[in-house]
Parts: C-alpha cells; structure tokens; sequence
C-alpha cells in the first residue's frame, strides 16, 4: 500500500513573515508540502506568501490552495507561479485552481465556469513550455524559461471531476473521505483522463480534510464536528445523490433543517461556532468528513486512505494560533507515518 503525503494548508490571513515562520516550522517537524490559500479580500497575497515561503524553506513543496482564474489573467497567472517555482531552486510547485468562491464574489465577479478552468490550465502550461499559446484573440507567451508547474483542479461536481482527468495534473479534493464518495469522485476523474488517452498513474489525487489529534480522541473529535459538518453540507450540493451514501443524505438534511432554523435567532456565523451546534453533529459526519483522533489512530486512518486512491492529505490550519495544532500533528502523526511507509 502506498501511504498517501501529509500535508498542511495555511490561510495567509496573518503577516507573510508569520506564515513563512510556519512553513519553515512545518519543513523542520517534516511536512513534505504546504499549500496557501487564495482570496485577495481576506488574506495577504498568495504569490508574495509563497516566494516569501520559497525563501526562508528549502525541501518543502509549495502549492496555491487554490487561485482562480478570474481575479487574474492566465497568463498572469504563469508569470507568477512561475517566479515562484523558479526561486524554489529546483523544487516542486503546484498550482491549485478552482472556480473562486469568496475571491471572486467579493468584487462582485462570477464563478468560473469549466471551461475557463481548462482553458486556463491549457494556457499556463503551453506557456511554460515555452509556446506561444492563442487566447481570447491574442498571442501569449513568456520571454524568460519557467520551470514547469503541475495544475491541479478543485473539483467536486461530476463535470468538473471529469474536467480535472482531462485536462489537470491533479485533482483537489474537498468532498471528505467516505469510501463511496471516493469512488465516486476517482470514478469521475478516471474517465476525463481516459478522453486524454491517459490513466492516473502519476496523477496527484489530494484530500483536504480537518485533521486533529488528541490523547483524548473525543477532545480532538469535538474540535472538527462544525468544519466536518460545513464541508459535508457542501458536499451534498455537489454530489449526485445515487452517489452519496443514504445515512449521510438523511443526516445532513437534518442539519440543514435545524441550521435554518438557528438562522432566524442568531447569525450563521455565530451558529456554526457554538456549542448547541457541534452537540448536533453525529460521528458518521466527523468519521466520513475529517480525521480526528489519538497520534495512532489518525495516522492510521490517513495510511488507510491509499487504498482508496488518494496521494497526499492536506490539512488546513485556520485557526487564530495554528502553532499548537501545527507542532502535534507533526511530532505526533508523521512519525507514525513514516513507519507505515516503510513497511
């Protein structure tokens, strides 16, 4: 079996400085990757965080998690992964792509549509080729030698499943880990790479998912039910329904029903947070849409996860102080996991 990479994603909703400070932490404890989140209304620029990461690591692998491809233009866009990349001496970079969300809504923009997605991915990579590449009537191309950037897709829904088998290097998921859900989602992204003539060996399959961890598995359970819960709910928008499992269809209709009524009480935000909430999110969400637990047991669950097809776990820390959680996974997990690598 091959254990899948453990990750970390950062928001750089904090000075670059600081979110170098924590990749350099996450290099030392051994995290092979970290990926940066984009929204340029809440966070410090993604590009300057990561030339910034770039400067102050030197093994870790850096990746946008995730840029869009409507607040800038493609070739933009590969200008400035491809700044970074080449100040990562030889490192590998990945460019997460997805359609936009709060990126994009702030400045009163549309989500992009697939084909934007693809032709952005067809674009950066001509354009790291070296190609002069042809887009909305004009002539592209980059005049300095960018090392090559593996694209990889955010993707949930069928189509754009499909889209990332197609045309991406990867795929960026954010659907939780249920059996029937992976299948699901690598049934998809198996038939866009059989368009492309292609198979996923070499294709980069990522989860991002809560991961928290505890000698007292209930504590670290607890820590992740409003997160679990918020992804399952987008799950469910995403996921054809012959594809989602009956109980978790039934469990999150129930949360929805309850959160809209809370609505009308408090605000969302509030109600996401509060205890009342979490007392309402059962163990099938947090078991299918995170991994919490003891050292061992989540570094069991996330080597388990390679049977299923996945290739590296990101874990997002986006709380206010992410160096407590940063420093437990990495001294308590990735030991563990080495050990089932080497097995």
């Amino acid at each position: 079996m091959s254990v899948p990479d453990f990750c970390i994603g950062f928001h750089p909703d904090r000075p670059i400085g600081e979110v170098a400070d924590l990749a350099a932490e996450a290099e030392r404890l051994g995290f092979p990757g970290v990926w940066v989140a984009d929204s340029q209304s809440l966070f410090r620029d993604v590009y300057a965080a990561l030339a910034l990461v770039a400067d102050r690591t030197s093994t870790i692998r850096l990746g946008t998690g995730v840029t869009n491809p409507v607040t800038r233009h493609p070739a933009v866009i590969a200008g400035a992964i491809g700044s970074v990349a080449e100040h990562a001496r030889g490192r590998e970079v990945r460019l997460g792509i997805g359609t936009g969300e709060t990126a994009v809504e702030s400045i009163g923009r549309k989500r992009a549509t697939i084909k934007r997605m693809e032709d952005t991915a067809r674009v950066i990579h001509g354009l790291h080729r070296g190609e002069t590449v042809e887009y909305e009537e004009a002539q592209l191309k980059l005049d300095w030698p960018s090392p090559h950037v593996p694209i990889v897709f955010a993707s949930s829904g069928p189509k754009s499943l499909t889209a990332a088998g197609r045309s991406a290097d990867g795929v960026y998921l954010k659907l939780g880990i249920h059996p029937q859900v992976l299948r699901y989602a690598l049934g998809c992204v198996a038939a866009g790479r059989a368009e492309s003539g292609k198979d996923l060996t070499g294709f980069h399959v990522q989860a991002m998912l809560p991961v928290a961890v505890d000698e007292d598995a209930g504590k670290a359970r607890d820590e992740v039910r409003g997160f679990a819960a918020a992804i399952a709910r987008a799950a469910v928008r995403a996921i054809p329904a012959e594809d989602l499992p009956e109980e978790l269809q039934e469990t999150i209709a129930e949360l929805e029903r309850v959160s809209s009524e809370a609505r009308a009480r408090q605000s969302y935000v509030q109600w996401l947070h509060s205890p009342e909430y979490a007392k309402l999110i059962p163990d099938v969400i947090v078991d299918s849409f995170a991994i919490a637990g003891t050292p061992e047991d989540v570094a069991a669950r996330i080597a388990a996860l390679g049977e299923h097809g996945i290739t590296e776990v990101i874990a997002p820390l986006t709380m206010p102080d992410p160096w407590p959680t940063l420093r437990a996974i990495g001294e308590g997990v990735l030991p563990r996991l080495r050990e089932a690598a080497a097995v």
